[in-house]
């Protein structure tokens, strides 16, 4: 094939699609080499006829009332892979450096790994900005904390990697950045039930026990667009979304082997290795929502399984009625729903519940008993956020209160 490389790309109602693809084809250096796949889920206000009856893309085009969420997306361009050598899974909202696909490659090969996957979180761009004032720091993906019986992830900057040789040894994917043989697609096929909680902690695992190994890159390859204020999502549109979430997230409990309410089928894990091998690399034991020490400080996998001690943390238990003032959530607006989202002592996002706002009492005084896990000392809960979103689709401004009497379990 060439060095064909199938680039995937979800896009909903996103102004940036067109953009994304003027940069990914003018800075490869090959871009005969390039074939898309666009999940185009469009509103009236998007055009794509640029691109419409060019050889290299294959569009599928989609009114956004009919989109199912991203994982059903990506799962579409999954079924048009036709063997190209490689693979690029990117966002709609994404930019590039020189000879990006050149460069990956070299990188892909110079691992030594046929199985290897490139994944990481890349710097963020802005697209009213000139590239001076993008981002310029590479980020690996640090697994820092269980919420809700999820890993919570963050970008972090790996101390020296300005001098780095050669890609990091990693335990977790980003979804808006995947690059490795394209025929990983037929091993793991996207799960079309999945929303978009979940879809990175799938595929890792799922990637991993069919053998796989991932590697965040050494050297800033692409950027993305995160912050995205003022642009529709698809949870903006679907009055069904919390649905979806919740079958979604019981389905990824049954991929984990924490129910049996699902016959995944083909998307189920790979049987190279298993999930304790997956625990015993990552230091992620998603059987108890504990995380190996080496893990939580950030430490390059595989964790070192010497000193069992450090797997020590056991998880503990968060339980406590939480009052606050109607006057303190702003309510300028009708509102959709309210999220409370705990936060540690390093300002970390601990635990989050988004509460419809005629599930909770909207007198003077308001309170709600919260209840969740957390598996390391220094996720202790210090404060709350409150903060409303609105029936106009915008977050209200938000307030802050302080965590005292925390009774743990």
């Amino acid at each position: 094939m060439n060095d064909l490389i199938f680039v995937q790309i979800a896009s909903y109602r996103d102004k940036q699609l067109i953009p994304t693809i003027d940069d990914c084809i003018n800075n490869a250096k090959n871009p005969d080499n390039l074939r898309f796949c666009l999940v185009w889920q469009y509103d009236e206000t998007e055009n794509i006829d640029k691109y419409k009856n060019d050889s290299r893309f294959k569009i599928i085009d989609i009114p956004y009332k009919e989109g199912k969420g991203v994982c059903w997306a990506r799962h579409k361009s999954n079924l048009e892979y036709s063997g190209e050598e490689y693979t690029l899974q990117i966002d709609s909202h994404s930019r590039f450096i020189k000879n990006w696909d050149d460069e990956l490659i070299k990188m892909w090969k110079d691992v030594g790994d046929d199985k290897a996957i490139l994944t990481s979180y890349p710097p963020e761009f802005y697209p009213d900005k000139p590239k001076e004032e993008w981002s310029h720091t590479l980020h690996v993906i640090h697994t820092h904390s269980f919420s809700n019986g999820q890993t919570e992830q963050r970008p972090r900057s790996p101390e020296g990697w300005q001098q780095r040789t050669k890609p990091y040894n990693a335990i977790h994917v980003a979804a808006g950045f995947i690059f490795g043989k394209g025929s990983f697609i037929n091993d793991v096929t996207y799960d079309p039930q999945f929303y978009f909680s979940g879809e990175e902690t799938a595929l890792a695992v799922r990637l991993y026990t069919h053998g796989y190994n991932l590697y965040h890159p050494h050297k800033i390859i692409l950027w993305h667009f995160y912050t995205r204020k003022d642009h529709k999502k698809h949870w903006d549109d679907c009055p069904d979304w919390g649905k979806m979430v919740i079958s979604a997230t019981d389905r990824l409990n049954c991929l984990l082997k924490r129910n049996k309410n699902h016959d995944l089928g083909k998307y189920c894990l790979g049987n190279v290795r298993t999930l304790e091998d997956f625990q015993n690399y990552s230091g992620i034991d998603y059987s108890r929502n504990v995380l190996h020490l080496d893990t939580v400080e950030g430490k390059e996998a595989p964790v070192d399984l010497s000193d069992p001690a450090r797997w020590s943390y056991t998880t503990k238990t968060f339980n406590n009625k939480i009052s606050w003032s109607w006057d303190d959530v702003d309510h300028s607006e009708d509102l959709r729903f309210i999220a409370f989202i705990f936060k540690d002592k390093g300002n970390h996002d601990v635990y989050r519940e988004d509460v419809l706002c005629e599930d909770i009492l909207t007198g003077k005084v308001c309170e709600k008993v919260f209840t969740f896990d957390y598996s390391h000392p220094s996720q202790i809960p210090t404060d709350l956020i409150i903060w409303s979103y609105s029936k106009n689709l915008k977050w209200l401004t938000l307030t802050n209160h302080k965590i005292s009497n925390v009774e743990n379990k």
